[in-house]
């Protein structure tokens, strides 16, 4: 019984913190963040009209023709990407003068 008695006693000493306002304020936050997911997710769920019937034959014959025109190789890489055969010579290319050697005169 007196574990009963001390029970109730905290228990009423809880609800004197505890505010129904604030109780209602916290749930009507919640209910607004809920509204505000749902509103997200019917966004990102659009359809955008897309249709539900489109020939993947048709696409995959617009995608070949798209890779022939960029000039796709055998191994998968445009050809634009692909590493120059040869490398150029900078040296000759750029035309520098050799760096002096030896000792600075002042």
């Amino acid at each position: 019984m007196t574990a009963l008695k001390s029970a109730n006693k905290e228990l009423k000493g809880m609800m004197k913190t505890v505010k129904i306002q604030d109780i209602d304020n916290l749930q009507d936050e919640m209910m607004d963040m809920m509204d505000m997911s749902n509103e997200i997710q019917e966004t990102l769920g659009r359809s955008y009209n897309v249709p539900d019937d489109i020939d993947e034959d048709e696409l995959m014959g617009e995608l070949d023709a798209l890779e022939a025109d960029m000039g796709t190789e055998a191994d998968g890489v445009p050809s634009y990407l692909q590493p120059d055969k040869e490398e150029p010579d900078l040296d000759a290319e750029l035309n520098l003068p050799t760096a002096p050697s030896g000792n600075a005169t002042a």
